[in-house]
């Protein structure tokens, strides 16, 4: 007599697969979220800007207060705020530009990015993902930054306080945020074309501080058509009142006078170009 044998039942089922996990734009998002946070220079980088936006402010209050002479404009009017703002303006916006380049430059560097592009196959979100992130980032770090600058002024120089009545008063202090973060995404987009982050930083400090400094001063015809396109001196004109712009046409000869919000286009369409090449090489060349 034979006894049916059956199989171990351990043996009979195999464990089912994971199911897939599908990468959606908000997991990409998510994902640079967190490695932008986990670069030690991240940190660094934001408290600097703060801190370098809050002394040039203390500054420039402190100033007020020796030689009042110097400050033109009726007390909380968007001319004294600006006076206030404008030295942050240039240099708050270089220091992100360090951060904003090695958020993308950084993993070219450590060989990173060809595990980024294995889970993200297509590329292009990734980049897209990291400018979003590096945009917010940015953006709320100089809003932070403007604001301490505002109270910390005002504290120390009475007629520094912000009169909220004065039409030109929202744009200066929203428009000086909005004007960092955008040349910090300008050196994102270099990052992004150049993948080097001495490169990118050594460029946009160049251009910014050097070439177009150097461009205002040149007497010559041809570069009046020049100069109202040069991203950073464009897009500085949102955040500056009226009053200093029309001093910029006639110390510096220009064919196209640009409005604040017209400048601000000009720069946003130099990040705009420079990003879509970086968009180009990155789906057309291997990593």
């Amino acid at each position: 007599m034979s006894t049916a044998t059956t199989p171990r039942t351990e043996h009979a089922h195999h464990a089912a697969p994971a199911p897939a996990v599908r990468l959606t734009p908000w997991h990409v998002l998510r994902s640079e979220w967190i490695k932008i946070w986990t670069l030690r220079s991240t940190l660094w980088t934001i408290g600097l800007t703060v801190a370098v936006l809050v002394l040039l402010a203390w500054a420039m209050a402190a100033s007020a207060g020796v030689a009042p002479e110097q400050f033109e404009g009726g007390a909380g009017s968007a001319t004294m705020v600006y006076l206030v703002l404008a030295p942050g303006q240039i240099f708050g916006s270089l220091v992100l530009v360090v951060l904003a380049a090695l958020s993308i430059t950084g993993e070219y560097g450590t060989g990173q990015v060809r595990s980024t592009f294995a889970a993200v196959p297509t590329r292009l979100p990734v980049l897209w993902a990291k400018g979003a992130v590096v945009a917010v980032v940015t953006f709320a770090t100089a809003a932070v930054g403007t604001a301490l600058s505002l109270l910390l002024a005002g504290a120390i120089e009475p007629s520094m306080q912000p009169d909220w009545s004065d039409p030109e008063m929202l744009r200066i202090v929203v428009g000086t945020p909005l004007y960092i973060a955008t040349v910090a995404l300008l050196g994102f987009a270099l990052g992004a074309l150049m993948r080097n982050t001495a490169a990118t930083i050594a460029t946009v400090i160049g251009f910014v501080l050097v070439v177009e400094s150097v461009l205002t001063l040149i007497a010559w015809k041809p570069l009046e058509y020049v100069r109202p396109f040069l991203p950073s001196s464009a897009g500085a004109r949102v955040a500056t009142p009226e009053e200093y712009l029309d001093m910029t046409n006639q110390m510096s000869a220009q064919a196209v006078e640009l409005s604040p919000w017209g400048g601000y286009a000009v720069l946003v369409a130099w990040v705009v170009v420079i990003l879509g090449a970086g968009a180009l090489r990155l789906r057309t060349r291997d990593v």
